[in-house]
């Protein structure tokens, strides 16, 4: 059975090592499901929805046949499937295992996560997601995403400098097959701190975590009380020694009856059976009240989740819905749905983020409103949205953000850009600089020329009809710190279904893109420093200002 167990964590282990690092990157993400495995848990799929009012496809079927698994043969899913338990028995057995404390935790402090299980079902019901540890195997892609993947290229990188000492060619051929960069990420602290309390807590018990903790842990062993799979004891072959009590890494055996088992903290890992066979087995059987205890739980247990939940709901609401979204910046990525729809499937696991291909995708943090913590928004500044990329879309596990086909990507506004005139070079000190015009994929901002009191300059404008808020002018501009063409979310059109855009605004957005391209609103300078301007007409011009007539729509308080 241990051996069985061991086999399985490393099967699956790699199999979910294999779609985060290899599948869930271009252009594989776009044809295979790279966000499977985050499709299992069955407490997320439905908290998820319950908290969404919404049946989420195929979240919901993927889910299930963990859940009817559980009901049939117990916490398998804890012993076999798990990722976040497979990194904690490889911890616990190559380093905190020799080191750990002889004293362990009360028993009765495993009721703990009875009480987070609670809090986020009643959370859910009201219409709130709490995923922060709620997921195991979010956890899991989340310590990769943020922590393990970027250490991964860093060493890759110079691992590929290194041979290029020996062999320029071959190292050039290794980045052509395997193309490397180095994500940076917001709140890296923070996650290394989780990780360390995730992992470290082995020094005080074995799988600290999922005894104590875990939510899905302590919802999975409300499914398994009776489960037909389950470890059966001889008392004729029983000495009495506890050796299985001492070795069970979840105390799952009774210690004043050793032939009953806590099936619901049982996972299954085969231990207590490979230090004695002939004690005992694990075998099909029909539950009996005999050989099984019930979870360790009691009403103030209930009731003090409950209270938990509806103390910490308007905690959530005010972050929610009281914050002012950083002064407009807070822009959500192509393809996410309505906000408070949104905040109701997210479950924070940080796959959009690993797959953006530019890092533009950043977790937010607790500046941004603790219910928003981990959610994906886009930072410009660090990168802008790709023209011709929906992978984040493509490998959401619950619909938070829609999977946009290309085309449909092209209409999809998340922002809108704004030229503040005072930081501008162009606009503020006469400088050629229309680095934000030539970058612009979707020929939003049109080159303009304007007179002033030293002569005609050329300077960049923002089409708002046109402007879809990707980024790549704030991300391209060279003024140092803070950009001097920022996006800002107002003018976002973000839709839980349906198009866009009709396919009569898709024609005259298109003709528009077509007409600001091939439009030649520039100048050209002679060698001997006159200007030319070809016909055109230049706007008048006195003083510099923060917003133009282009801009009259922006509301108050986007600008600082």
């Amino acid at each position: 059975m241990q051996k069985l167990r061991i086999t399985l964590q490393i099967i699956f282990f790699s199999l979910f090592l294999i779609l985060f690092f290899f599948i869930n990157k271009y252009p594989y993400a776009y044809t295979f499901k790279s966000e499977m495995f985050l499709q299992l848990n069955p407490l997320a799929a439905i908290a998820t929805m319950i908290a969404s009012r919404n049946l989420i496809f195929p979240f919901a079927l993927f889910s299930l046949f963990i859940l009817l698994g559980t009901i049939f043969l117990g916490r398998f899913f804890c012993g076999f499937f798990c990722p976040l338990g497979a990194m904690i028995d490889f911890f616990d057995r190559f380093f905190f295992g020799k080191i750990r404390l002889k004293y362990r935790p009360p028993r009765f402090l495993q009721r703990v996560k009875y009480a987070f299980l609670f809090i986020i079902l009643i959370l859910s019901i009201f219409g709130v997601l709490f995923p922060l540890f709620m997921d195991p195997i979010s956890i899991s892609t989340r310590f990769l995403t943020f922590l393990v993947y970027p250490i991964f290229n860093i060493v890759g990188i110079d691992l590929l400098n290194f041979v290029s000492l020996f062999s320029t060619s071959y190292s050039n051929l290794l980045y052509s097959r395997i193309p490397l960069h180095i994500p940076l990420y917001y709140g890296i602290v923070f996650t290394f701190l989780m990780m360390v309390f995730v992992f470290g807590t082995s020094l005080l018990d074995k799988r600290f975590w999922c005894q104590y903790i875990c939510p899905t842990g302590a919802f999975l062993g409300f499914l398994s009380r009776f489960s037909f799979f389950r470890r059966q004891a001889n008392k004729t072959y029983c000495n009495d020694c506890k050796r299985c009590v001492k070795s069970c890494p979840v105390r799952a055996i009774d210690e004043n009856d050793l032939s009953k088992t806590r099936v619901s903290e049982c996972i299954e890992c085969g231990i207590c059976v490979q230090l004695k066979t002939s004690c005992s087995k694990f075998s099909f059987s029909v539950p009996s009240n005999k050989t099984v205890t019930p979870p360790d739980l009691e009403k103030r247990h209930l009731l003090t989740g409950i209270a938990g939940g509806l103390f910490l709901l308007p905690v959530f609401r005010a972050t929610a819905i009281g914050r002012k979204d950083d002064h407009g910046k807070l822009i959500r990525p192509p393809g996410a749905i309505p906000e408070n729809v949104f905040l109701s499937r997210c479950i924070t696991c940080g796959e959009c983020m690993k797959v953006c291909p530019t890092n533009a995708l950043q977790p937010c943090m607790f500046t941004d409103g603790f219910s928003r913590l981990y959610t994906p928004k886009l930072v410009p500044r660090v990168g802008g949205c790709e023209e011709k990329c929906s992978l984040c879309g493509n490998v959401c596990p619950t619909n938070a953000i829609r999977k946009l086909p290309l085309e449909e990507k092209r209409f999809a506004k998340i922002g809108t850009a704004v030229v503040d005139r005072h930081r501008c070079l162009a606009w503020e000190q006469n400088k050629e600089c229309l680095v934000c015009d030539e970058v612009c994929p979707y020929n939003a901002i049109e080159a303009r020329i304007i007179e002033t009191v030293r002569g005609y300059f050329k300077v960049p404008v923002v089409n708002q009809d046109l402007c879809l808020g990707c980024g790549m002018c704030e991300h391209s501009c060279p003024i140092f710190d803070k950009a001097a063409i920022v996006v800002y979310k107002f003018g976002e059109n973000r839709r839980s279904s349906g198009v866009y855009a009709t396919e009569r605004q898709k024609v005259a957005i298109l003709e528009q893109r077509r007409v600001s391209d091939s439009k030649y609103l520039g100048k050209s300078f002679h060698s001997d420093g006159e200007t030319k301007h070809d016909g055109m007409v230049p706007e008048k011009h006195e003083g510099f200002i923060s917003l133009d007539e282009d801009n009259k729509s922006i509301p108050e308080g986007f600008m600082e």
